[in-house]
């Protein structure tokens, strides 16, 4: 008898448990973070964006907590601990994953992209698909989106104006984790020192560093100009952010949360490079009469491109020439081409 009641027992909770509501079965908590400030797009991807878009599309099945502004993680320790399981989804920029491997090096070699309409093309068509494809296969990451962050890098410093790369002789520049980037600076003559973002302001006031390779809006949005008045508008690098998880997690995730995944990765990619436009446009605004900017004109640019082919040399093995070749001939930059190819860059 009572083996039998046992019995019954047992059939009965299975018979609960398969009863029960799929909202009870299938709640699933994803801890999202990085260390952007409430001044850079990806801070409102993040907390006003993915977050309740998540809980909104799975009908309150994902419970999102929103960590930004460094306080689970800042930058390449977001990637860290993604991958320790501390946090669920992570953002770096494209210099900074570069710590980790080489897919994204791309990104960053100099004058890649000619304009923000054809790293936007790119980005959103085959080339971010294949960079998702090699990150999933060489840095075990899924990416759920490829962002614009504040368009392209320029040189700012705090000690004088500058105009051509030999007028760089003598400044310490603050660089990225991204090989290509602190080449790029040596190769334009300036001292290139990996300095971390959080702590970049400080350098500058204490003269640890004179300036930095950053896109303007950032200028403003950290207020950097209070400490160094001057922009030169070089170019050439393209900032990025990727927005991830780690594969394995990724992997983990039941169906419904995978598409839904994929869904909010679509919605980014179809809105990023837009909402970063806007962004910058209020941001750069601010720099009005609190930095000197300069522009060099088309001879003093061509110096600033001739660094070019020396910088991509010098990272010759951190990117793939046909990949990078396919890139620049789909914008038609046929000179640039040329000029690496006598480099043997390409």
């Amino acid at each position: 008898m009572i083996q039998v009641r046992t019995l019954f027992a047992a059939m009965a909770l299975v018979v609960g448990m398969l009863a029960a509501p799929a909202s009870a079965q299938d709640k699933l908590r994803l801890t999202i973070a990085n260390g952007i400030a409430p001044n850079i797009p990806t801070y409102w991807w993040f907390k006003d964006y993915i977050g309740p878009r998540l809980e909104q599309l799975s009908n309150g099945r994902m419970q999102v907590n929103v960590q930004v502004n460094s306080t689970l993680c800042s930058e390449h320790k977001c990637v860290e601990q993604a991958r320790m399981g501390q946090i669920d989804v992570g953002s770096v920029s494209g210099g900074n994953i570069g710590s980790f491997g080489q897919t994204f090096d791309i990104l960053n070699l100099p004058y890649i992209f000619k304009d923000d309409a054809s790293a936007e093309k790119l980005i959103n068509g085959w080339l971010g698909k294949e960079l998702a494809a090699r990150a999933e296969k060489e840095l075990g990451l899924h990416v759920i989106a490829i962002i614009p962050s504040y368009s392209f890098r320029n040189i700012g410093n705090s000690k004088r104006e500058v105009r051509v790369p030999e007028d760089l002789k003598g400044l310490k520049l603050r660089v990225t984790k991204s090989p290509v980037e602190l080449n790029l600076i040596k190769t334009w003559g300036a001292t290139a020192v990996p300095f971390d973002w959080a702590q970049l302001y400080e350098g500058l006031s204490t003269g640890v560093v004179d300036g930095y390779y950053i896109p303007d809006a950032y200028v403003a949005a950290q207020k950097f100009y209070e400490v160094s008045p001057y922009i030169t508008r070089t170019g050439g690098g393209w900032n990025a952010h990727i927005i991830f998880m780690d594969k394995k997690r990724y992997e983990r995730l039941p169906a419904w949360a995978k598409e839904q995944i994929a869904t909010i990765g679509d919605e980014i990619r179809a809105r990023s490079f837009k909402v970063d436009a806007e962004w910058m446009a209020q941001q750069t605004k601010l720099l009005e009469g609190k930095v000197k900017v300069y522009t060099p004109n088309q001879q003093e640019l061509d110096r600033w491109y001739a660094g070019a082919p020396a910088a991509w040399v010098a990272v010759k093995g951190t990117y793939d020439p046909a990949l990078a070749r396919r890139v620049l001939q789909e914008q038609g930059q046929n000179e640039l081409i040329r000029k690496l190819e006598a480099a043997k860059a390409l």
